[in-house]
């Protein structure tokens, strides 16, 4: 790290991250090397060496280790409340970043005002685009997103991820496997919601964002690699299970009504079911 003023403060949470963590920490270490910077492994009861294998890599690293797993969104705002930096950056163990990504946020958001919540451009290993920003959610965008099983009877009913851009763009929503902001920012804000285990908490931060009069970016030029799923040994199962209550819990806390929430519940618990049953039956594709 370079001497004088922390400028970037960059956060990783993990659960059992190995080994995808290497990698991710080698291409950190990589684009942080002309930034004043820090990083920060908020460590949610891993039992596979993860906070071993990153003091080795990253001999500076600051450890936050937790007795037990605290979820995604609570281990975030642990290593945002012990940042020294002016902006934060939260990258999944499974997030490989290019050698200009951390650069890029930091020129895109030099001297601008109002700008909340950036992510970056996420892509497979193979180059193609992975979609990572999105609308803010309603039943029927939900329905036909990817993972639900009725898509294909209501394809065209809505958009819930949105397309690529060749230029920055104000996006309703970005993801928080690669999610920049200021620190000051993410502190009015209120920090992620911590009653969401998993999932939905940065869709949640983006709206709160928007609440408040800030808008939320895409920026392409801030690109990297997402092994999606991989940075985490919790089962597909878990992951999934934990999905579903999260956006159930979103809709209460933003959509309130009974009917809505009746709805919604029948379709989570229906699509949960059949997911589940289709990919227990259904070789793999990875």
């Amino acid at each position: 790290m370079n001497s004088g003023e922390i400028n970037l403060s960059i956060i990783i949470v993990t659960f059992n991250s190995l080994p995808v963590l290497k990698d991710c920490l080698a291409h950190l270490k990589e684009a942080a090397r002309r930034i004043n910077h820090e990083l920060i492994i908020v460590d949610n009861n891993s039992t596979d060496n993860s906070p071993s294998l990153a003091k080795n890599i990253w001999p500076d690293v600051r450890l936050i280790i937790n007795r037990k797993n605290l979820g995604f969104a609570s281990g975030c705002n642990q290593g945002a409340r012990e940042a020294k930096g002016e902006y934060l950056l939260f990258v999944n163990p499974d997030v490989f970043v290019d050698s200009h990504c951390l650069e890029e946020f930091l020129k895109f958001i030099y001297d601008k005002e109002k700008v909340g919540a950036v992510g970056g451009r996420l892509h497979w290993p193979n180059g193609i685009f992975q979609p990572s920003c999105r609308n803010l959610p309603t039943i029927s965008n939900l329905i036909c997103s990817r993972g639900s099983v009725f898509e294909r009877f209501f394809r065209g009913s809505g958009h819930y991820t949105l397309p690529d851009a060749a230029v920055p763009t104000e996006v309703p929503a970005v993801a928080g496997a690669l999610f920049f902001i200021h620190k000051r920012v993410f502190e009015k804000v209120g920090r992620f919601d911590s009653k969401f285990f998993m999932y939905m908490e940065d869709t949640d931060l983006c709206k709160r964002l928007n609440m408040i009069g800030f808008s939320n970016y895409f920026l392409p030029a801030a690109g990297a690699v997402h092994e999606w799923g991989k940075g985490s040994l919790a089962g597909s199962v878990k992951r999934k299970w934990h999905h579903h209550l999260s956006v159930h819990r979103y809709f209460r806390k933003h959509k309130k009504g009974l009917a809505t929430l009746t709805i919604l519940l029948v379709m989570l618990t229906a699509n949960f079911l059949i997911t589940s049953l289709l990919d227990s039956i259904t070789p793999s594709k990875k």
